[in-house]
């Protein structure tokens, strides 16, 4: 049985109100409606939200993807207040970790890896495809598949790429996060990957970067979450509370149809 971090007894409305908050770099173009209130239901759906990429497959109910995108947002949040500068991305990822557990998620414990290029052109779409692959099989990797597919198709001018690039990287080094989150045996469960890349050239399209396997080190570590529905209700109104107009300005949703 995998290693898991406990989740702490303790007022989960009272600790998401004492919760010190820190924006990204950029928001998404504000639409009409906010992200959250353009979840469906039955089909896949994907979301920028902040520095991150979720994703769901068709069998996750609304409320429950509302749920996975507010709690990855705040956890994003809190982490980057703790450790706003790019040196101290492991310890704002032990943050965003350790804020999701409290939230009422338990994390598999995992260290983190470097991935090895097959071949001797580097490409970080084949690293996410093969690492999340692995991590939670081919049949739920697609919705990825698609959702870079999606990505890729934006004209770079497009502001939801504006932003996410801005989020995600500065000149030689960048750390982003892709989640898949599906239902497993009535509960969320959520793949987690945190990707960490450091290059001796220049990163344009961080989802989409190339270049020799010698010039770029890729580092990554992939856990799997469980929610406990029944402790994250007793946050839900603080967490939306908190969160606020956030919502709206740093998650946005992708079209994969």
């Amino acid at each position: 049985m995998p290693n898991t971090t406990l989740i702490q007894d303790h007022d989960i409305s009272e600790y998401v109100s004492g919760l010190s908050l820190a924006e990204p770099e950029a928001g998404f173009p504000k639409s009409k409606d906010a992200a959250t209130d353009q979840v469906a239901e039955g089909v896949e759906q994907s979301f920028l939200n902040a520095k991150s990429l979720v994703s769901f497959v068709s069998e996750l109910n609304g409320q429950r993807r509302k749920d996975v995108l507010n709690s990855v947002l705040i956890a994003q949040l809190a982490a980057n207040k703790a450790h706003p500068d790019e040196s101290q991305i492991l310890d704002w990822y032990k943050t965003f970790i350790d804020v999701l557990n409290k939230l009422g998620w338990v994390i598999e414990a995992a260290e983190f890896s470097e991935w090895e290029s097959k071949g001797s052109v580097f490409e970080v779409e084949n690293a996410i495809i093969d690492i999340l692959t692995a991590a939670f099989g081919g049949t739920f990797v697609s919705v990825i598949k698609k959702t870079l597919s999606a990505i890729k198709d934006l004209a770079d001018s497009n502001g939801k790429i504006t932003a996410f690039e801005k989020n995600t990287h500065s000149i030689s080094k960048g750390a982003f996060q892709i989640g898949i989150a599906k239902e497993e045996n009535d509960t969320v469960a959520m793949q987690i990957g945190t990707f960490l890349l450091t290059s001796d050239n220049q990163i344009k399209k961080i989802l989409f970067f190339k270049s020799t396997k010698e010039s770029t080190k890729l580092n990554y570590c992939s856990r799997k979450g469980t929610l406990n529905e029944e402790l994250y209700a007793k946050g839900r109104d603080a967490i939306v509370e908190k969160l606020g107009n956030r919502v709206t300005e740093f998650v946005t949703v992708i079209d994969i149809d």
